[in-house]
């Protein structure tokens, strides 16, 4: 079996959904997507993605399995603490999927670890699966970099935090946190040679930029809460995180084979209205 695995807490996440089921469609047999009713600060939330499901095309959603997640006895308060949630919230909801008591592993299996926003490229999916089958270690996987808008290119960004591996590669790993499994491998040597897929950060309408800032690993970027910031940060094209680090956009044409084809739009938020007409 080939598992794509992630996890969500937004329901401006749809269109990556989609785009990981589309692109993945042929290869992957599932993908497991978790949301959690609580953030990586540990405050309490509502679960938003399960109420939206209905807008994945039905022929893409078969081979979706999401799961809303009480992760109360577990997760820790930390929403000044970046440590704590580097240290045990994110590590538990990315390694839910090993607690799933639905899920049943073997040594063969391979297991794609994304964020929801790291979309791999159909084209790729082949060279991925023989490079892990004939490899005795995980790879990181190399991808292009958009920031604040879809079709926003950091050229100077090398990233490549998700990972490919085996079960095999994982399994013996004894780590637990709050009683549960820890298979947390991200940014991981080595990288794959080409780049893969793209990473789609920070790219939502604003409310939900401000949004985040309360909820995500970085509470250091929280003073960057302003809507007239970052509304100039991405009319500007400036990395509002540091200006003193290189930030070269290229504007890519919104059919670029570099943006995967479900989220070639010129705003990929108005998913809600094109996907309620085409089913």
């Amino acid at each position: 079996m080939i598992y794509l695995k992630s996890y969500c807490y937004s329901d401006h996440e749809i269109p990556f959904i989609i785009a990981n089921l589309d692109e993945s469609e042929g290869y992957v047999d599932k993908l497991y997507l978790y949301e959690f009713n609580y953030t990586h600060t540990g405050i309490e939330k509502p679960y938003y993605v399960g109420a939206k499901l209905h807008l994945i095309p039905e022929n893409l959603r078969n081979r979706l399995v999401y799961k809303q997640i009480d992760i109360s006895k577990e997760i820790v308060e930390s929403y000044t603490s970046g440590d704590l949630i580097h240290k045990i919230n994110e590590p538990l909801m990315r390694s839910w999927f090993y607690n799933d008591p639905d899920v049943t592993l073997h040594d063969d299996d391979i297991i794609i670890d994304i964020d929801i926003d790291e979309i791999m490229y159909k084209s790729s999916y082949p060279n991925l699966i023989h490079l892990i089958r004939n490899s005795y270690q995980p790879y990181s996987i190399r991808l292009n970099q958009m920031f604040f808008r879809h079709n926003y290119l950091w050229t100077d960004c090398n990233f490549a935090s998700p990972t490919i591996y085996t079960y095999k590669m994982v399994k013996n790993d004894k780590t637990t946190i709050n009683g549960k499994k820890i298979k947390n491998r991200r940014d991981v040597n080595p990288r794959t040679s080409n780049i893969m897929g793209c990473h789609m950060s920070w790219i939502m309408p604003i409310d939900y930029m401000l949004k985040k800032f309360h909820q995500y690993s970085h509470p250091e970027y929280r003073q960057y809460c302003n809507r007239e910031v970052l509304e100039k940060a991405i009319e500007e094209k400036k990395y509002v995180f540091d200006l003193n680090r290189p930030f070269n956009i290229e504007v890519l044409s919104l059919n670029d084979i570099r943006i995967p084809k479900s989220i070639q739009k010129n705003n990929i938020f108005e998913y809600e209205l094109s996907y309620k007409h085409n089913e």
